[in-house]
């Protein structure tokens, strides 16, 4: 593995349910680390969840973004584009099954920042549709 860079790096999502015009917006600004292994893209940093401390790492691939969460949240949510992936969310209360369809992902770069974007519906159990936006920023501290 090859040595990690201390980053800056600013995760905003926002949630829209299918059914109203209802949006939240989780937003987390927090510092982490980025390594390359081979042409895999890693990302790593801790954030506070409702449910306690939760350790984050996103894997940027050639057509593929992998977010893995462990601690008081488990799940590995697989991101192909125009692809159906299923993941159990797992918490201290049980777990459930996420449907996610991935619509576009982007990775925008510029010598200040780069920018991972990701257009995607989630379906919870099989009841609720979410329509997602995710930005992940980061940049070297």
């Amino acid at each position: 593995m090859s040595e990690s860079t201390p980053i800056r790096i600013h995760v905003l999502s926002e949630i829209q349910n299918q059914h109203d015009d209802d949006k939240e917006t989780i937003e987390v600004s927090t510092t982490g680390e980025y390594f390359l292994k081979g042409k895999t893209i890693y990302l790593r940093y801790d954030e506070t969840h409702e449910l306690g401390s939760v350790k984050t790492t996103v894997k940027i691939a050639d057509r593929e973004v992998m977010v893995m969460r462990s601690g008081a949240v488990t799940m590995k949510q697989r991101f192909i584009e125009d692809e159906v992936t299923l993941t159990d969310y797992g918490t201290p209360f049980g777990k459930l099954q996420l449907e996610t369809y991935t619509k576009s992902l982007t990775i925008e770069k510029t010598e200040l920042e780069d920018k991972l974007v990701i257009l995607y519906d989630l379906q919870i159990d099989e009841n609720e549709k979410h329509v997602h936006k995710l930005m992940i920023t980061y940049k070297e501290e």
